[in-house]
């Protein structure tokens, strides 16, 4: 019921930003009375649109390090891990020649973290995160004999993200080119912990004591509605655990549909 009603709260919020986006026309009249005749100047003003500087809809390569921009963590991820996600952006400052302007939004992400080596991130009695083989897990009974290799493990989490980006455009043969760069807040919910085993999905744990809200940076480069982006975590992803400090980090692209 949670995850309807932030999805349904971010559809809102993406609808009202394409409505903010529309250009904004301004008629001054003035009128010059005499005793022969009225004239009446008018004057348009238009705001300079600005490309939206985070994707409408994106699909991202995803990776864990030991810190930022640091080497890979303690827990390996294969090549297939992944993140898709929503964002709805506005602008709430744009310079008057539509070359600066200052970015805000609302984003939601599913992201999808594949294990190596035969691992599993579980966590104890005192939910602290640790790495066990994947080949502790028997296909009867769970925990047991080492009869039955598993398929694969992952980590399942959603993230509700609040990011602020400062843009700087400019126009290629009349298309928009742009950069952006900005910070971002994320709240995190839902992580858990799957195995494969026994020919079924099996759930490892479903409540991961994971950190709920990360800061990260954000970089993105436009040209006209398509968008590629890096987004690297500044805050630890879990609270307690034994596994070393874990960073996560996005390399991305998708499209914005004005």
């Amino acid at each position: 019921m949670k995850k309807h009603l932030l999805i349904a709260a971010f559809m809102l919020f993406a609808t009202a930003s394409v409505f903010a986006q529309e250009k904004t026309t301004v008629i001054i009249k003035e009128s010059n009375n005499d005793d022969s005749k009225v004239t009446i100047v008018e004057k348009i003003f238009h705001n300079p649109r600005m490309v939206d500087p985070l994707p409408s809809i994106y699909y991202s390569y995803e990776n864990m390090f030991t810190g930022t921009f640091g080497p890979e963590a303690n827990i390996p991820l294969r090549s297939s891990s992944f993140e898709w996600g929503l964002y709805g952006t506005t602008h709430i400052v744009t310079s008057r020649n539509g070359v600066f302007g200052i970015a805000t939004g609302l984003g939601i992400s599913n992201a999808y973290n594949y294990l190596t080596h035969n691992m599993v991130l579980n966590q104890d009695a005192n939910r602290v995160a640790y790495l066990e083989p994947l080949i502790t897990y028997s296909s009867t009974e769970g925990h047991g004999p080492a009869n039955n290799y598993a398929h694969r493990s992952f980590i399942r989490y959603w993230s509700l993200r609040l990011p602020v980006m400062l843009e700087l455009q400019c126009k290629v043969n009349n298309t928009p080119l742009a950069i952006a760069a900005g910070a971002e807040l994320e709240w995190r919910f839902g992580m858990r912990s799957f195995a494969r085993y026994g020919g079924a999905k099996h759930t490892i744990t479903d409540d991961l004591n994971s950190n709920p809200v990360g800061f990260n940076v954000l970089f993105s480069l436009i040209f006209d509605d398509t968008v590629i982006f890096f987004r690297s975590g500044l805050t630890d992803m879990f609270s307690v655990k034994d596994c070393g400090d874990i960073y996560q980090m996005s390399l991305g692209f998708g499209f914005n549909f004005d």
